[in-house]
């Protein structure tokens, strides 16, 4: 996404016009579009697996052929889904207008039934569901029942043990820790993924009374989407205990080292 999106999106946007080679125009549509179908689709896929590891952890994990089967096959239908909209993309000439607000050289989605603009909106609605319901739902269910698994689990223990009362702390933060991350997970997905879905999907809709302000509105909903490549990083390490715990003793080690070196320096 980094790489195909980002940058000439941007680029796009600031110059308002079509400045890139014309092969560029559809292997765009699909480069961008795959690349965001791969990216929730494989989030999803993690909730699914995650939820298979902690529902039945006597089972044996995914072997390596099996996980890359699996990726092979979220990539492949990834690009498929995006496929129409870099066929359907072409280098098109607009002129100053009541309907074009811009003129110059643009690269567009030019639809058989432009005119009735039927099949744009069938292909939208078809992208709000595949790239953002469907995933939005399956990992909000597979979180949902992780964290019932976890919450049946710690009854578990607190019925056949005697906790102490900082074990029992202990246990309580495990549980409100899990809460928070599988919100945080589900909460990552809607606020990068909806925002620019709703925006596509009022262009398809509302082709032809698209506000000035479309542009803008487009580049910060981008923004934020693209923002999705990093959430989850960022939210495992935040409710991860251990990696926060390492990461400040890294701190703390590489600031030792450098007073050190500082004072060797002085000495000198």
């Amino acid at each position: 996404m980094s790489l195909t999106s980002l940058p000439v999106t941007a680029i796009t946007i600031f110059t308002r016009d079509w400045v890139f080679p014309s092969l560029f125009c559809k292997l765009i549509g699909v480069f961008q579009g795959g690349s965001v179908f791969v990216s929730s689709f494989t989030l999803t896929a993690i909730a699914v697996d995650r939820y298979f590891l902690i529902r039945y952890p006597a089972r044996q994990t995914l072997s390596y052929g099996t996980a890359v089967t699996i990726v092979m096959l979220i990539w492949i239908f990834g690009y498929a889904c995006a496929s129409p909209a870099g066929i359907l993309s072409i280098i098109d000439v607009y002129y100053a207008s009541d309907y074009h607000q811009y003129c110059g050289i643009f690269c567009e989605e030019k639809w058989p039934d432009f005119d009735g603009n039927r099949m744009r909106k069938t292909y939208g609605t078809s992208v709000l569901i595949i790239q953002f319901g469907l995933p939005l739902l399956i990992s909000s269910i597979c979180y949902w029942m992780i964290g019932r698994i976890i919450r049946e689990q710690l009854e578990k223990r607190k019925k056949h043990q005697t906790l102490l009362e900082s074990n029992q702390q202990k246990l309580e933060n495990r549980k409100s820790r899990s809460s928070r991350m599988m919100i945080a997970m589900v909460g990552g997905l809607v606020l990068a993924w909806l925002p620019m879905n709703l925006v596509n999907l009022y262009r398809d809709y509302f082709l032809d009374s698209i506000h000035p302000s479309y542009s803008l509105i487009f580049a910060g909903c981008h923004v934020v989407a693209m923002t999705s490549a990093v959430w989850n990083p960022i939210i495992y390490s935040w409710f991860n205990p251990q990696f926060r715990s390492t990461l400040k003793n890294a701190f703390a080690r590489n600031a030792h080292m450098s007073m050190r070196y500082n004072a060797m320096l002085l000495e000198r």
